[in-house]
């Protein structure tokens, strides 16, 4: 139950940023610019959720394991958007670049580790 609360997060998460930074001040899209298609659908539900699944499961106990593991999972997602910019898939305006995005991930991953905390607090009471 714990990991469809986080995935809904995720999506909630996710839906608001692109909302603002993709639609409202232009600064990145996914497959055709300024359309919201099904291949976008498929991107934000499909593969954001299970996403963030693999990584709170794996997700290490100990604190220096944890940020090792946020780091190389924001290495992974960040590789994974250069391949999408790459192929087309995703679309950076002039006003962003690759590097931010690299230096909000770990924030990104933190936030979505923190959830799942907050979520088991609240399921032992």
């Amino acid at each position: 139950m714990e990991m469809y609360a986080t995935a809904w997060f995720a999506l909630t998460f996710v839906m608001t940023v692109d909302m603002y930074l993709s639609y409202r001040f232009g600064l990145y899209d996914y497959l055709i610019p300024g359309i919201i298609d099904w291949g976008t659908l498929i991107i934000i539900f499909g593969v954001f959720p299970a996403y963030n699944i693999i990584f709170l499961n794996f997700f290490p106990k100990t604190r220096p394991r944890q940020i090792l593991y946020i780091m190389g999972h924001a290495v992974i997602i960040t590789t994974y958007e250069w391949i999408c910019i790459q192929t087309g898939a995703f679309h950076h305006s002039v006003h962003w670049k690759l590097g931010y995005s690299a230096l909000l991930y770990p924030s990104i991953l933190l936030l979505l580790y923190w959830n799942l905390k907050i979520l088991r607090i609240l399921k032992m009471r």
